[in-house]
């Protein structure tokens, strides 16, 4: 990646980085380098954090992490989230899809603002 090119996405809006990823599969693993999103989370006071799940003694637990950690971040509920469910993706937005287990169905959440719908099963 040219360095002028790499500059001006550290500095760039996340909309920005999100059209650059559209480019190629080229560009689109490169925004996903460590060394990238923390530069730019530094640069742009974006915070990068993942979902992940887990599972201890046949349960699932979740968390969220971030890659930064010089700055303490809130801490995450996941209480809206019922027990047994599998995250099966999550969006730049935080909007999560999962599936409950125990009535086979399928969920759009937020953690941000504690609300989930349920959506249609997928046919198969």
């Amino acid at each position: 990646m040219p360095d002028v090119i790499y500059e001006v996405l550290t500095h760039s809006s996340i909309e920005i980085v999100g059209k650059f990823k559209l480019l190629s599969m080229e560009c689109n693993k490169f925004t996903y380098k460590f060394t990238f999103m923390k530069l730019h989370s530094q640069r742009t006071n974006i915070v990068f954090r993942f979902f992940i799940q887990s599972m201890i003694k046949n349960e699932y637990h979740i968390s969220f992490v971030s890659i930064d950690t010089s700055k303490p971040h809130p801490e995450m509920s996941f209480d809206f989230i019922p027990d047994h469910v599998e995250i099966l993706t999550s969006t730049n937005q935080r909007v999560l899809l999962y599936h409950a287990y125990h009535g086979s169905c399928y969920y759009v959440g937020n953690p941000i603002i504690k609300q989930r719908q349920k959506i249609s099963n997928p046919k198969t």
